[in-house]
C-alpha cells in the first residue's frame, strides 16, 4: 500500500507531502488545478524518463519520493520482491517497509530503492510490481498478451497446470541442449582421418613418460665416449698406474713413514697412520671404479645412431603435439576420447533423440491440458467481463477472449488476446487498439473489478475513468471502484461527484499565486470540505442548498453502501 508521496520542486508543486490510506482514495480539483501533476510524480517515480524541464522554475533540481507498507501484501507479490531485491543486490527493509526516490537535475537523474542507488530501469521494474496506472499516457500491463494470458490463467485456477508445463518444458529445454552439444560434437570425415592419423604417428613411436630427459642424457655420453675413455685412462694411470709415480705409492711412502711415528708415539701417530690406511684404500677403489666405468662405454658405433634416431622421433613429435612430452601423451589421450566418441556416437545420439521425443510428448499433453481450461475459462471470462461493462455504460458493449496457436514452451502453447467492441455493429479490436482513453479506462476497471483476486499489484490508479460518462452510469462506475477497492488500494482523479462521494479518503488540488508565484497544493479533506468540494463538483453555487443538501445525501448513501 501507498503510504505517503512527496513531492518538491515539481513544475509548480514547491513542496507537497501527503498520506494516503487502503480503499478507494480519489482526488478531485477543477480543470488545470494540477492534478496531472500528482499523477505526473507517480509516473515519474515509476520509471518514466524526465527532463530538466519539470524542474520547478529557479531550483537546481526535484525530488519525489513514495513510502509502500507492504506488510499485508500478496504473498506472490512477497515473493516476487523478494526475488527482485536478491537478484540485484537491494537493501530490503526488514519492517515491511519500501521507499523508492528520485532526484532529477540538469546533469541528470539520481534513483534509489530504500538505501540503494538503482538504475532507472530497475526503478520501472519494481513500479510495475507497485502500480498500475490506467489512463492517457499511462503504462497498463493488462494491454500486454502474455499478462492478459496470465490472468485467463489466474482466473482458471490454472497454477499446478501451469508448473507441470513449466516443469516439462524446461526438462525437454534442457535434453535438447544436450542432445544440440551432442551433435556440435560431430567430426567430418576429413576431420575423423586427421584424428587417427595423429594418433597413429603418436602411438606408433610408444613415447613414454620422461623418456625424451633419459634419452637426451644417454645421448651426451654416447656423443663424448672417446674423451670420457681417455679421461677414464688417465685418471687411471695417474692414481695408480704410473709405477713410482702413481698417487697411491706416493701415499704408500708416505704410511710408511706414519707407521714407525705410530711405533713411537701411538698417541698421535696411530690416528694418522689409520686416516691414510684409508685413503689409500679409497684411491685403489676410486681407480677400479673408474676401470669398471671406463669398460661399460662401450665402443659401439651404432648406438649413437640409434640414440639420435630416437631422440630425433622425440622432438618431431614435441615440435608437433608438445611443447613437452607429456603434453604429447595428453594430446594422444584426447585424440583417442575423440575418436572413441565418434564410434559411441550415433548411440548417445539415438539415446537422446528417444528421450527428447518422449519429453515432447509429455509436454504437449500439459499444453493440451492447459488449452482446454484456458478454453473453458475464456468464455466466462468475457460473459463476466462483458457483464460489467454494460453496467459501466457500454449497454451492447461486447468482450471476448481469443485465444490463438503459440509455440509450444514453458506457458503452454496458447496466444490469448482481450478484444472489446464499444458499440453494436463495431469490430471487435485488440483491447490495445482502443484509442479512446475513457473507454479503455472503463474497460480496465471491468477487467480489474472481476479479476481483482488474481491481480498481484497492489495499487490501481484510474485517471479519466469518468469520460463522456455520467448520471447512472457514474454512480454504477463508483460502485465498481468500491468493489475493487476491497483488494487493492485506489486512487482515483475524477470530474464526477458521485465517485468523489465514494472514496474513503478525499483529496483536493488547488492552484494559487503567493509573491509572484503559481503553487499547487494537494489537502485531505474533512467532512465539511468533501461537502463543500462535491457542493462545486454539481455545478451549483457555493451557497446552494440544494447543492449542499444533494452533496451531504451522496456522502451519506456512499457510507452506507
Amino acid at each position: 500500500m501507498l503510504e505517503n508521496l512527496y513531492i518538491r520542486n515539481l513544475a509548480v508543486v514547491s513542496e507537497l507531502e501527503i498520506e494516503f490510506g487502503p480503499g478507494l482514495n480519489t482526488v478531485t480539483g477543477e480543470t488545470g488545478a494540477g492534478k496531472s501533476l500528482i499523477l505526473g510524480a507517480l509516473q515519474l517515480l515509476l520509471g518514466e524518463r524526465a527532463s530538466p524541464s519539470v524542474i520547478r522554475q529557479g531550483e537546481s533540481q526535484c525530488e519525489i519520493s513514495a513510502g509502500f507498507r507492504m506488510d499485508a501484501a500478496p504473498a506472490g507479490l512477497k515473493t516476487a520482491l523478494a526475488a527482485f531485491f536478491d537478484e540485484h543486490g537491494v537493501a530490503a527493509d526488514g519492517e515491511g517497509g519500501l521507499l523508492l526516490r528520485r532526484v532529477i537535475a540538469a546533469a541528470g537523474t539520481r534513483n534509489y530503492i530504500n538505501s540503494s542507488p538503482v538504475t532507472l530501469q530497475l526503478l520501472k521494474e519494481l513500479g510495475d510490481l507497485l502500480i498500475d496506472i490506467h489512463g492517457p499516457n499511462d503504462h497498463q500491463s493488462l494491454l500486454q498478451p502474455r499478462c492478459q494470458l496470465g490472468l485467463l490463467d489466474a482466473f482458471a485456477v490454472n497454477g499446478k497446470k501451469l508448473d507441470a508445463c513449466a516443469a516439462a518444458f524446461s526438462t525437454l529445454t534442457e535434453k535438447r541442449a544436450a542432445l544440440e552439444r551432442l551433435l556440435g560434437e560431430h567430426l567430418s570425415p576429413q576431420e575423423e582421418e586427421f584424428c587417427r592419423f595423429q594418433l597413429v604417428e603418436i602411438d606408433k613411436a610408444k613415447p613414454e613418460p620422461g623418456e625424451d630427459a633419459e634419452i637426451g642424457a644417454r645421448h651426451t655420453i654416447v656423443a663424448h665416449r672417446r674423451t670420457l675413455l681417455q679421461a677414464c685412462q688417465q685418471a687411471r694411470q695417474g692414481l695408480t698406474e704410473a709405477g713410482d709415480a702413481a698417487a697411491v705409492e706416493t701415499l704408500r711412502l708416505a704410511l710408511q713413514q706414519l707407521r714407525e711415528v705410530a711405533e713411537i708415539d701411538p698417541e698421535n701417530g696411530g690416528p694418522f697412520r689409520e686416516r691414510l690406511e684409508q685413503l689409500v684404500e679409497q684411491v685403489e677403489e676410486i681407480s677400479s671404479d673408474v676401470e669398471r666405468y671406463a669398460d661399460s662405454l662401450d665402443l659401439d658405433e651404432t648406438e649413437l645412431a640409434r640414440v639420435e634416431e630416437r631422440l630425433g622421433v622425440l622432438q618431431k613429435l614435441k615440435r608437433k603435439y608438445g611443447p613437452t612430452l607429456e603434453d604429447v601423451l595428453k594430446t594422444a589421450e584426447s585424440l583417442r576420447e575423440k575418436l572413441d566418441g565418434v564410434e559411441k556416437r550415433q548411440e548417445r545420439v539415438a539415446v537422446l533423440e528417444a528421450e527428447c521425443a518422449a519429453l515432447e510428448t509429455a509436454h504437449l499433453a500439459a499444453c493440451r491440458e492447459l488449452r482446454s481450461s484456458r478454453e473453458t475459462a475464456s468464455g466466462k471470462l468475457a460473459k463476466a467481463i462483458t457483464g460489467k461493462l454494460q453496467k459501466l455504460g457500454f449497454a451492447q458493449g461486447v468482450f471476448e477472449v481469443r485465444l490463438a496457436d503459440a509455440a509450444p514452451g514453458a506457458h503452454g502453447m496458447d496466444a490469448a488476446e482481450f478484444c472489446f467492441a464499444p458499440n453494436p455493429g463495431e469490430k471487435l479490436l485488440p483491447l490495445r487498439q482502443i484509442a479512446s482513453s475513457g473507454e479503455m479506462a472503463r474497460v480496465m476497471l471491468a477487467v480489474k473489478t472481476i479479476l481483482s483476486h488474481a491481480d498481484q499489484v497492489p495499487m490501481l490508479v484510474f485517471d479519466e475513468v469518468d469520460a463522456n460518462i455520467g448520471g447512472r452510469i457514474a454512480v454504477m462506475v463508483a460502485d465498481e471502484m468500491r468493489a475493487i477497492a476491497a483488494s487493492h488500494q485506489v486512487m482515483c482523479i475524477t470530474h464526477l461527484p458521485q465517485i468523489a462521494a465514494a472514496g474513503a479518503r478525499h483529496y483536493r488540488v488547488s492552484k494559487g499565486y503567493a509573491d509572484g508565484r503559481t503553487w499547487t497544493q494537494m489537502e485531505l479533506l474533512d467532512r465539511a470540505g468533501r461537502e463543500e468540494e462535491i457542493t462545486r463538483m454539481l455545478g451549483a453555487a457555493g451557497d446552494s442548498q440544494a447543492a449542499l443538501a444533494h452533496a451531504r445525501e451522496m456522502l451519506k448513501g456512499a457510507r452506507e453502501e
